[in-house]
């Protein structure tokens, strides 16, 4: 069997593309294509490295070790979550390497050797298919899988330009609103919340009727006050086919004794609590 290294690289960065997105899905990290493409291209390249004459080492369990880390920090960064993403890669890595050998063994196939490595007979087309069919279970199935265990109240504290709201969050698996624009968990609170954390020029239009038709209300808002980085965020709800919250860019979010830098709050025109026990939402990717 013959392996064209120009192949190699191309299935293996299109895999790691692919499996890293999915990745990114998992954890609820920003999706920043430059960053992915380029750890992609960075796996390829190790894949074909592991294959050249005298680069052995590079398929040894350090060299790997080193590659995850390099890809993971390629595409991710040097944040706190960077380790959990790693291993998320890695495990949906593992899971396509087992079912690309379920089919080999079901086919018959067989395997080739090189340089410690193995490669399975099984063409391009299926594996990117494979892979993408994991992509895909990875940005529905397993994210609900993964969210934290719901019914708990946490303490939050909201900072933006200054201003800081201290409100008591009900963390809720079902609440799995999303930035579209950066794939990041987002916490829905009441509209109170937002006059106390608005910049001053906007906190005015930020009332129930008006927040009942964000669409509206987003370009004054944005003229008015263009620091609060407003923006819309679709959502679903039981009885409601699909609807839009009105949303603002926060400089930190703290859950608990955790602080994470940038975040995304949305607003509710209605109570989220029954009772009154809570004021917001927080899903477990928060």
């Amino acid at each position: 069997m013959t392996i064209y290294v120009d192949s190699l690289f191309l299935i293996n960065a299109a895999l790691n593309g692919l499996l890293l997105l999915g990745s990114a899905r998992l954890g609820g990290a920003p999706v920043r294509r430059w960053r992915l493409l380029a750890a992609a291209a960075l796996g390829g390249l190790y894949a074909v490295g592991c294959v050249l004459p005298g680069l052995s080492l590079l398929g040894s369990l350090p060299g790997k070790l080193i590659s995850l880390g390099a890809m993971a920090l390629c595409a991710f960064g040097a944040r706190r979550e960077t380790g959990k993403l790693a291993l998320l890669f890695l495990v949906l890595s593992v899971a396509l390497a087992g079912v690309v050998v379920a089919m080999v063994q079901v086919f018959g196939t067989g395997l080739l050797v090189v340089g410690g490595a193995a490669y399975y007979p099984v063409s391009g087309r299926v594996l990117l298919l494979t892979a993408a069919v994991l992509y895909v279970l990875s940005r529905t199935v397993f994210t609900r899988l993964l969210q934290h265990a719901g019914g708990g109240l946490v303490a939050v504290e909201l900072q933006a330009g200054g201003r800081a709201v201290k409100l008591t969050a009900l963390r809720d698996t079902g609440c799995t609103l999303r930035d579209p624009a950066t794939n990041r968990g987002v916490l829905v609170a009441e509209w109170r919340a937002a006059r106390a954390l608005a910049p001053p020029a906007a906190a005015a239009a930020l009332e129930p009727g008006r927040l009942g038709d964000p669409a509206s209300l987003l370009p004054e808002l944005t003229a008015a006050a263009p620091e609060g980085k407003w923006r819309l965020i679709p959502y679903r709800a039981v009885g409601t086919a699909g609807g839009l919250l009105l949303a603002m860019a926060c400089d930190s979010i703290r859950v608990e004794n955790r602080t994470t830098p940038g975040g995304v709050v949305a607003f509710s025109p209605t109570p989220v609590s029954d009772g009154g026990s809570y004021t917001a939402l927080i899903g477990g990717s928060v």
